[in-house]
């Protein structure tokens, strides 16, 4: 009898993805700490289903494309939230949506209408980027409870500020950069060049 926990790695994904419309109804309901909390269960759902596969052996192919797409979902629908709310920076904002609509587009173009399996093989620059969106994103979620509870000209705030500004520089050179990259490489494996994304 196989173990239920095989389904696990996949249920940390798609719970990634239910959290979505919780934290918008938090933070539009003007309940801050309690998006900020949501959101970090997410993020760290993140964290887990990945270890979890490795640690247990339960990688499958299903969980492979779940897993991107999940992360994708996740900033790709909250990084306007956060534009709307006026904790992130349009730049970063626009740099952010075009990767992850390219990105998201490679699964319905190549797997179902060209009808080419690829892989995905995340190196330390997509990597980096992802943590720096999630970064950028918990930052703005917690500027969103910081502006409730803390007085806009103290020190602690001047710090968090500088903090978001550097991160959100650093995201935009690493935007850039993973596009620059994945771009010429989609094509490639659209031509049937490569197989797999790195």
């Amino acid at each position: 009898m196989k173990s239920p926990l095989r389904y696990l790695p996949n249920a940390l994904s798609l719970l990634r993805i239910a959290l979505i419309p919780v934290i918008f109804w938090l933070s539009l309901t003007h309940q801050h700490l309690a998006a900020l909390v949501v959101f970090c269960v997410g993020a760290l759902s993140d964290l887990l289903d990945g270890w979890v596969a490795q640690k247990f052996g339960l990688q499958s192919r299903f969980g492979s494309y779940l897993d991107p797409v999940a992360d994708r979902l996740y900033i790709l629908c909250l990084i306007p939230l956060l534009w709307h709310l006026g904790a992130i920076s349009s730049t970063y904002t626009v740099l952010v949506i075009t990767r992850f609509t390219i990105q998201l587009s490679a699964f319905p173009v190549l797997l179902w209408w060209l009808k080419k399996n690829f892989y995905a093989k995340p190196g330390w620059l997509s990597r980096s980027a992802m943590l720096i969106a999630f970064l950028i994103l918990g930052m703005g979620f917690a500027d969103q409870v910081a502006i409730e509870r803390f007085d806009e000209s103290s020190a602690a705030e001047n710090i968090f500020d500088s903090t978001m500004e550097a991160l959100t520089v650093i995201g935009c050179i690493l935007e850039i950069w993973v596009l620059m990259k994945f771009t010429p490489r989609y094509w490639d494996i659209v031509r049937g060049r490569a197989d797999t994304f790195e």
